[in-house]
């Protein structure tokens, strides 16, 4: 229950990024995506096209807006391409 209503959250915040969070993929991993009951926080990797992307997403996203910390991390395309984040992760992509 707590997984599906913060996916629910974090996309409709997504929607409210604009322009400046097209084209980009986010993915849920940890305790949150397990659904787990302790869970201590929301671990997020948001893929950018560029840095540039990534810097200005960086600075809108308040981590403390969601109901538990926001741990993110931001990488490119290629850069995930190169070391496999998201596979290592086991996430899941909430992208709409």
């Amino acid at each position: 229950m707590m997984r599906a209503q913060i996916i629910s959250l974090l996309r409709e915040f997504m929607f409210t990024l604009g322009s400046v969070a097209d084209g980009t993929q986010w993915y849920l991993f940890g305790s949150v995506d397990r659904n787990e009951a302790d869970a201590a926080d929301i671990d997020l990797i948001i893929l950018c096209k560029t840095d540039a992307q990534a810097d200005a997403l960086r600075r809108l996203i308040d981590t403390d807006a969601f109901p538990l910390p926001l741990h993110l991390s931001f990488l490119t395309f290629e850069e995930n391409a190169e070391i496999g984040a998201t596979k290592l992760q086991k996430s899941s992509n909430i992208s709409p």
